[in-house]
């Protein structure tokens, strides 16, 4: 790695943490209502929207359950959170999009923990 000073490495983490956050909630406000539209009746989708409501927490919350529903559908139709497929109600297209987001973040957040390994360790 490059011999940068902890206040660089620093400013790297904090840019990521609001690219993150702004990746998100662009995602959420444009796309949260067209998702949940294919999932009418998902119990997880109704509670979580009835108790976070409509605000930034709100819609990750609710497109966290969403997640989870494609990404566990048969443990969530178990518990009776959701539907049996549900999750192919979403479209191809939507359901990539939120894949490649998750993975995004996930993979922002794994380069985070590195730059903050790498900063405790200089």
């Amino acid at each position: 790695m490059p011999d940068l000073s902890p206040g660089v490495w620093g400013l790297i983490l904090l840019v990521s943490v609001w690219v993150n956050l702004i990746v998100l909630m662009r995602f959420t406000y444009k796309n949260i209502e067209i998702i949940e539209g294919y999932l009418p009746d998902c119990r997880s989708v109704i509670d979580t929207k009835n108790l976070w409501g409509g605000g930034v927490a709100g819609r990750h919350m609710r497109l966290s359950m969403i997640f989870a529903a494609m990404w566990m559908p048969g443990i969530m139709y178990r518990r009776g959170y959701v539907t049996k497929n549900a999750h192919l109600n979403i479209p191809r297209p939507l359901r990539r999009r939120i894949w490649r987001l998750n993975i995004w973040l996930i993979t922002n957040c794994a380069w985070a923990a590195v730059l903050y390994y790498a900063i405790e360790s200089a």
